[in-house]
């Protein structure tokens, strides 16, 4: 038997997939060490999206539902408690921006109660206070490594768990751009995506002169596990109408898709690392509070360009679009971009957390 670890994080259409999914990437590389994983979530909600995103890698993990509310991670406690004095595991690893002071608190006292051999860590996102943990991670470009008291500290771009399929590769900067990519994460609940290819492809009336430059750029589009049915059925008529615009659901291969694109348009999250990973000149929005000052922390060293948050900017879909066309010929502009990006960002962030995790244990 390896050792037990636990990981505990949710996934839904309010707080996305990059919790799970990043979860999932450093999941693999601890199962590749050797460790027992089993995932410790709220509801079904977050049971499925886990069984999604297992079906696109082809890597699956034991689950356990707590039947709480995802929100309010103090419900979950009861059952939790009861799991540490029963099982012991050797790691619980938490990664939810709901976590609050008096659930760490919680937490230490049952974890010295019941299983003082269990360790403990977090994924924060937020800094909201020094959460009393053994290993804590953060792998913001910009962090305060000051507020946080744990014994072990990941920090920085370095730490950031990319999926292997992002190792090496080899990327080109083109003369002229052709081909964007265009996410935003598993959930679009602002339809940006939508708006973008609306003013793209449909306006023609509006802005024709500037939008005729982008009208004959190819988009792959990246639909979420999390999107609406009814938003689905809107953008597949639009791919119907736009033989320019492809679709992509279920995305085994993202690294490819997102190679062979000329810059990119994305929400910050896990999705913005992987292209800086690769190098592809991006423009990134926030639609989240905690996304806003990380995103904010690529545009200042100059690996992507920051829109806005469209929560509270009506004009970011205006400057996406703006910067796309400014970028089409400056090759040297995309360049520069590719090559920051390219190096503020590790790509063996999840294994060195996970080997972090097991020498500790």
């Amino acid at each position: 038997m390896g050792k037990k670890v636990w990981i505990k994080a949710n996934g839904n259409g309010i707080i996305a997939t990059g919790h799970i999914r990043r979860c999932m990437t450093i999941a693999k590389e601890l199962s590749d060490l050797g460790a027992d994983i089993e995932f410790i979530l709220s509801d079904e909600t977050s049971a499925d999206l886990l069984k999604t995103l297992s079906e696109e890698d082809g890597v699956y993990y034991n689950a356990r539902i707590l039947h709480s509310v995802f929100s309010n991670p103090i419900t979950d406690f009861p059952a939790l408690d009861g799991m540490l004095r029963d099982e012991k595991p050797d790691f619980l690893l938490i990664d939810s921006y709901f976590m609050t002071e008096e659930y760490f608190n919680l937490l230490r006292a049952s974890v010295k109660e019941n299983s003082p051999g269990t360790k403990t860590g977090y994924i924060d996102d937020l800094c909201k206070f020094d959460y009393p943990v053994d290993i804590v991670v953060n792998y913001d470009l910009i962090y305060n490594d000051e507020m946080y008291s744990a014994p072990i500290k990941l920090l920085g771009g370095e730490y950031a768990p990319l999926r292997k399929q992002f190792d090496n590769i080899e990327y080109n900067v083109k003369d002229t751009a052709k081909h964007a990519f265009l996410s935003t994460g598993g959930t679009d609940p602002y339809h940006v995506i939508g708006d973008i290819l609306n003013r793209v492809y449909e306006e023609k009336g509006i802005g024709s002169k500037v939008l005729c430059s982008l009208h004959k750029i190819s988009c792959d589009v990246i639909v979420g596990a999390l999107f609406e049915d009814e938003y689905k059925k809107e953008l597949a008529e639009l791919a119907k109408k736009h033989p320019e615009i492809t679709l992509h659901e279920y995305v085994t291969d993202m690294s490819e898709l997102m190679k062979d694109a000329d810059f990119a348009v994305t929400a910050g999250g896990t999705t913005l690392y992987e292209l800086c990973a690769i190098g592809v000149p991006t423009v990134v929005f926030s639609m989240a509070d905690n996304q806003v000052d990380f995103v904010k922390g690529f545009d200042k060293v100059g690996a992507a360009k920051y829109a806005g948050d469209v929560r509270e900017d009506d004009k970011v879909i205006r400057k996406i679009v703006t910067w796309g066309v400014a970028s089409l010929d400056n090759s040297s502009f995309r360049q520069k971009m590719s090559d920051t990006a390219r190096s503020i960002v590790g790509r063996d962030g999840a294994k060195k957390i996970a080997e972090a995790i097991l020498e500790l244990t």
